[in-house]
């Protein structure tokens, strides 16, 4: 059974809270993380001390307080109350609504009502409710042992919290200096746990569009999105909504306006990409895959290793790119030497672009002089470089940190088992992502069933590498049964279309694997593709879609196996996003302002770049969006933004 720490920080401000308002119902959320069987609530933030129904201002407040939570690397996990009356202890209806919500991202939520008969005393002052099983109501936690002694399963960090809670009050009048998310709408001076959030840095108004799910597009026209000081979007509503007009009145800063002719769009995601194949981009492409890799690929990839000077170049330049092309989050091969791997989370984090980082693992190579020299030595390896990456950018504040470390696998046919079984183990004891290549080509299959005598993904299975944190690249071969797995798993697929035509004998079936449930994003698989650029890969996406469907209409099957465009936008943002564990890819409070500026047409009628319209256009319309999706190119970005901060200078919308 799980059980509950409360920090001594977490009770104080708890109390302060209920102290602040005695005659007033109070709330607040409980931040923490889980520690194997305990659940450690190591903060809280206020809400509001005037509520009877989840308002408008409680969504926002919370959807707030779960933004600020990811960014100390935390979640919320439950809820707290005080009634107007000290000796009401039942947790409100929308209190049990508050916790169950709570309790969809954290299935060991718990709700605290705050006993007001029980504040001066020097007992603890809570009385904790849990859901009852199946259901989504709340009763209170009744035990053999009271809560918070001896035997409990919910404890204080320190005995003598409420001690201390009442003597801060009483001695100190700390209660009075506190603040809460309604403080904080009513005085900007009042000192609120949200006022690191709620402090305004950048204001836009005009159109946004986004991708919030598979199938669905929103042009939200005439909309305010505000950014605080940490790069979380704080609000996003119509400019003609009270909520957006009282924002307005509380900000002291411009606000950006987007043209008619423009909109904001989160940035893309790429879920493959060899940073050392840039060196070679676009060439060698005549060739089979596991001929192309002896030929092209390990010498690039060993030459990055043995000069760091250039592996620093192609790396500057590669971020260079991928900001330019509109990416502001990707998954990345690198080489097997830690050095040029540390180079290039560098060069990522110092242009500003989210990158997961992996230095390869490989410890069987046709290329004798580019291998790792055993599994011991590999395993070591891609521990060092773990700790080493996030050492780079360990003095960073948690929202400034964008590279995290990667487990890398390169495939089954270069790693042994004695090596990935320690990978998965490595990945688990570090709590990091893992990715590699999985049933790409033909002859890579056919040389695991004779190597291993088992398909690819029992490999990976078999050692703990196909899990939620997993993204695989490609899965061409898989059939319907390992899909099924897959979506089990929670298992990511990278699909790299053009890169598929070129060494897959197979397209992927991604309308399968989508209603089957697996997460998947695009990948550029640079330079297995040669492009650089997600809006090409989104249009190869859905012309293999169409292909495959045509191939299927012909076979008499009735089923659709096409995606449209509005698919294709969901998988290079939101849903590639999702795949890596990101919460951006989406405008919506609590969210990281990863953004691009999109402009179509000035003046009506002006089209930018390889965009005609020959009669005058007015908003953002479907029609525009495509015709921006179908032929638009880098001239049409005007601006890119990841965790508030803009990359580049250039074209800036103006100011009104």
């Amino acid at each position: 059974m799980v059980s509950y720490s409360l920090s001594e920080n977490a009770y104080l401000k708890i109390f302060f809270h209920a102290a602040k308002h005695p005659h007033l119902p109070v709330n607040g959320v409980l931040l923490g993380r889980r520690a194997s069987d305990v659940v450690v609530i190591e903060d809280v933030i206020p809400l509001l001390h005037h509520w009877t129904s989840l308002s408008p201002m409680m969504e926002i407040g919370l959807d707030l307080a779960k933004g600020y939570a990811e960014a100390q690397e935390m979640a919320l996990v439950g809820y707290y109350q005080a009634s107007e009356r000290l000796d009401d202890t039942a947790l409100a209806p929308v209190g049990e609504r508050v916790a169950q919500k709570i309790r969809d991202q954290f299935n060991d939520a718990v709700a605290f009502v705050i006993d007001g008969d029980k504040l001066g005393t020097g007992d603890p002052a809570l009385l904790p409710y849990l859901p009852q099983p199946s259901t989504s109501f709340w009763r209170p936690c009744i035990a053999q042992s009271p809560a918070f002694t001896t035997g409990s399963i919910f404890l204080l960090d320190k005995a003598d919290s409420p001690m201390r809670a009442i003597s801060l009050v009483r001695d100190h009048n700390l209660h009075e200096k506190f603040g809460d998310f309604d403080d904080h709408l009513e005085d900007s001076q009042t000192s609120s746990l949200l006022l690191t959030t709620m402090t305004i840095a950048t204001a836009f108004k005009g159109t946004l569009v986004h991708c919030p799910s598979l199938g669905q597009l929103e042009v939200l026209e005439d909309h305010i999105l505000l950014v605080d000081h940490q790069g979380f979007i704080s609000y996003v509503g119509p400019a003609g909504s009270e909520a957006s007009k009282e924002f307005l009145a509380r900000i002291d800063i411009p606000i950006t306006t987007i043209p008619s002719g423009s909109f904001l769009l989160p940035t893309f995601c790429d879920l493959h990409l060899h940073a050392p194949q840039f060196l070679f981009q676009g060439t060698g492409l005549h060739l089979p895959l596991m001929q192309w890799l002896d030929e092209y690929a390990f010498k690039s990839e060993e030459s990055l290793d043995n000069r760091p000077e250039l592996a620093k170049a192609v790396y500057v330049r590669l971020a260079e790119r991928l900001r330019d092309a509109g990416t502001g989050a990707v998954l990345l091969f690198g080489t097997i030497n830690t050095t040029a791997n540390l180079i290039l989370a560098e060069a990522m984090q110092t242009i500003g672009i989210r990158a997961l980082v992996g230095k390869l693992s490989m410890d069987i190579s046709s290329r004798p002089s580019y291998v790792e020299s055993s599994a011991l030595s590999s395993i070591h390896s891609a521990e060092e470089f773990i700790d080493g990456c996030r050492n780079l950018v360990s003095s960073y504040e948690p929202h400034r940190r964008l590279v995290e470390p990667v487990i890398t696998p390169r495939f089954v046919p270069t790693c042994s088992d004695e090596l990935l079984q320690g990978l998965g183990k490595l990945a688990r004891d570090k709590g990091v992502r893992i990715q590699s290549h999985l049933a790409e080509a033909h002859e890579a299959v056919q040389w695991v069933l004779s190597e291993r005598h088992k398909d690819d993904i029992d490999v990976f299975d078999n050692f703990d590498l196909l899990t939620e944190k997993t993204v695989q690249a490609h899965c061409t071969f898989l059939d319907t049964d390992m899909l099924s797995r897959m979506a089990g798993s929670c298992s990511a697929v990278a699909h790299c279309p053009l890169s598929n035509s070129y060494f897959s004998e197979k397209p992927f079936p991604l309308r399968e694997a989508l209603d089957l449930g697996v997460p998947v994003g695009l990948g550029t698989d640079i330079a297995g593709g040669y492009s650089i650029d997600i809006m090409n890969s989104m249009r190869q996406a859905v012309a293999v879609s169409r292909i495959r469907d045509g191939t299927r209409k012909l076979s008499g099957d009735g089923r659709s196996l096409a995606i449209d465009w509005k698919d294709a936008l969901y998988l290079a943002t939101r849903g590639g996003a999702t795949a890596l564990g990101l919460s951006c890819g989406v405008f919506q409070a609590g969210a990281p302002f990863d953004a691009q500026c999109i402009e179509l047409y000035k003046e009506s009628d002006k089209g930018v770049g390889a965009l005609d319209f020959f009669e005058p256009q007015s908003g953002i319309t479907l029609g525009v969006l495509e015709k921006w999706w179908c032929i638009g190119d880098e001239r049409n970005r005007r601006g890119i933004w990841i965790q508030g901060q803009r990359l580049d200078v250039k074209n800036a919308p103006e100011r009104a």
